[in-house]
């Protein structure tokens, strides 16, 4: 399994779930990164850090050199290896060239698992109202500073090298976890590719249901009202549309209401009637379940999202979710079943939805059963690391007969 890292970021950690799984069910994992998470893991692990020469080339902005430096890397990691299967996961916050996907395939059969559209456009990882992955990306770019940044110049090459990749290499296959992200990778550069749906699994021993009133009482949240719950690995992150949902409680009429924030970086709201409680960012998974227990529901203010986990989380957790109707979000969050979609991609939509929420709650509408019972259904990691069994056993028998 090779990606970027260990076991930081969304992507990084559906990646371990799925490693733990595979180990589980009995098979060999070696996973190669450029960031270990450092401490034991379940599987094997090869770390392709940077060399001194690497972060000299890389403060003189040499690719070339760093591109050169880690494909030797990489061959010197899968020559010792021989996997039967190589499986992809994220490489662009390690700022790996595309060409690596190219180079897995001269070792075994590969399937990618796309957590986002970087695979396919010139350089974002979504692509907001912008279509431009679908003919070719260029310097008119209109994010090229957002993450992962790339410059103008360079944009129209990096998208004709994913391009050139994905030709030479017509067996690879493309996993990804919505069925959105799998029809918007159809449409651009894996239009030639198997791309199957898998959805992320998550681990449902952990992620479960708990008393909600013992769950606030840890936490020190008031029992009265309405609690939601926003968290996000960076609260400035554009992407996560934090800012949206400050600007939506201005509007948001329930009163008592407490919100607790998770994640890096500050949050606040002009309105003292409304209780603020910041978590900062929880690692701890049992703290989190914790934490989920509390809430009556998962603000998940999105603007550009796929699959998310923390949405995953919180329904294995009997938590509903409140979201915009973006990306695979759909997918998770059904209206009456696992949470309230908003009518449009607006602080006043996402206010008026968060109201609709609080009337059903006093209304005494509970969702909780239904969203664990979903998550067992369709989100169990057990499942989730059977169907890449089924796959990779799929394409290593297709491979032994080319």
């Amino acid at each position: 399994m090779l990606s970027d890292f260990e076991a930081r970021g969304g992507a990084a950690i559906a990646a371990s779930r799925l490693a733990t799984g595979l180990v589980r069910a009995g098979h060999q994992v070696t996973r190669i990164v450029k960031s270990d998470a450092g401490r034991p893991q379940a599987w094997d692990t090869v770390c392709l850090a940077d060399t001194l020469a690497d972060r000299l080339a890389r403060r003189a902005g040499a690719s070339f050199w760093l591109d050169a430096s880690v494909t030797a890397k990489l061959q010197r990691a899968l020559g010792k290896l021989m996997p039967d299967v190589v499986n992809i996961h994220n490489l662009h916050s390690a700022n790996w060239p595309m060409a690596l996907a190219g180079v897995c395939g001269a070792y075994a059969p590969v399937i990618w698992s796309l957590h986002d559209m970087w695979s396919f456009t010139g350089r974002c990882a979504y692509s907001d109202a912008c279509r431009k992955f679908l003919v070719g990306c260029d310097a008119a770019c209109p994010t090229p500073a957002e993450y992962p940044a790339l410059k103008p110049a360079l944009i129209g090459a990096a998208w004709k090298q994913r391009q050139a990749v994905l030709a030479a290499a017509p067996f690879m296959v493309a996993v990804t976890d919505s069925h959105w992200l799998a029809n918007e990778a159809k449409l651009g550069l894996w239009r030639n590719h198997r791309v199957e749906s898998i959805p992320n699994g998550v681990p449902l021993d952990l992620y479960r249901l708990t008393q909600r009133a013992a769950a606030r009482r840890s936490l020190g949240v008031s029992p009265e009202g309405v609690t939601l719950l926003v968290a996000a690995q960076r609260l400035d992150n554009r992407h996560k549309g934090v800012a949206l949902l400050a600007e939506a409680m201005r509007h948001v009429q329930h009163r008592p209401l407490t919100l607790m924030v998770q994640g890096h970086g500050d949050f606040s709201v002009e309105d003292s009637s409304i209780n603020v409680l910041p978590l900062g960012f929880i690692a701890d998974e049992a703290r989190r379940v914790l934490i989920y227990n509390a809430a009556d529901a998962l603000v998940h203010p999105a603007i550009n999202d796929n699959s998310p986990l923390v949405v995953l989380e919180a329904l294995a957790c009997g938590t509903p979710v409140i979201a915009f109707p973006i990306g695979g979000v759909p997918e998770l969050v059904r209206p009456g079943k696992t949470g309230w979609l908003a009518a449009a991609v607006s602080a006043v939509a996402l206010a008026h939805t968060i109201d609709l929420a609080a009337k059903d709650f006093a209304n005494g509408i509970d969702l909780r059963a239904t969203c664990r019972s979903i998550a067992e259904a369709e989100y169990s990691d057990v499942a989730h690391a059977q169907a890449y069994c089924d796959l990779m056993r799929a394409i290593s028998r297709t491979a032994a007969h080319a």
